[in-house]
């Protein structure tokens, strides 16, 4: 290669590759290639033979034993599943309303149960009544304004009047809240 010029270099470089980059086009293009599908040949319909087996064994006779229904009583729920309507219960009988007697009758409840000790009466002339906080006036209440102008608010302490609620309507949101355009 010592003998050949630079030009002569050049061109083979150039060359072997446009052939080295043409075989691999033509082969990346085989890979997506789709294969041509070729028609499956189906068997004529003369020339299949189905033999029917011959069956020597007779089936017996297929004996089926009565099912006897037991004698027991089903539970009435009250529940009607014939004709057009069907309830699942029947209707809810309202319990009987205790007497006067059993109402007033420390012994029992008025369903019938026996408590097992009597209730005590409460003496109402003993019983003690609570005593009531008694206020401090030093201490001011949420709302009381004081002469420099300020509110005192529990928690918060005295607060500066900062006038009445302001509010602004913005023309660019949506009805729930989203903000439309900048956010500068």
């Amino acid at each position: 290669m010592n003998n050949i010029n630079e030009k002569t270099k050049r061109r083979l470089i150039v060359a072997s590759g446009l052939i080295i980059s043409v075989i691999l086009i033509v082969l990346i293009s085989a890979q997506f290639k789709k294969e041509s599908i070729e028609d499956a040949v189906l068997p004529n319909q003369n020339d299949i033979i189905v033999e029917k087996p011959v069956i020597t064994e007779k089936e017996d006779e297929i004996i089926v034993p009565e099912i006897e229904i037991p004698d027991t009583e089903t539970i009435n729920n009250g529940a009607i599943d014939t004709g057009t309507e069907q309830t699942i219960q029947g209707d809810v009988e309202k319990p009987k309303e205790p007497t006067e007697e059993q109402l007033t009758d420390p012994t029992q409840k008025p369903n019938g149960e026996k408590v097992e000790t009597p209730p005590e009466p409460v003496a109402h002339d003993k019983v003690e009544k609570p005593t009531e906080t008694q206020k401090n006036d030093d201490v001011p209440q949420g709302g009381d304004t004081n002469n420099q102008g300020k509110t005192y608010l529990p928690g918060f302490g005295w607060i500066e009047n900062s006038g009445e609620n302001q509010g602004t309507v913005a023309e660019d949101m949506y009805e729930n809240g989203n903000k439309i355009g900048n956010m500068d």
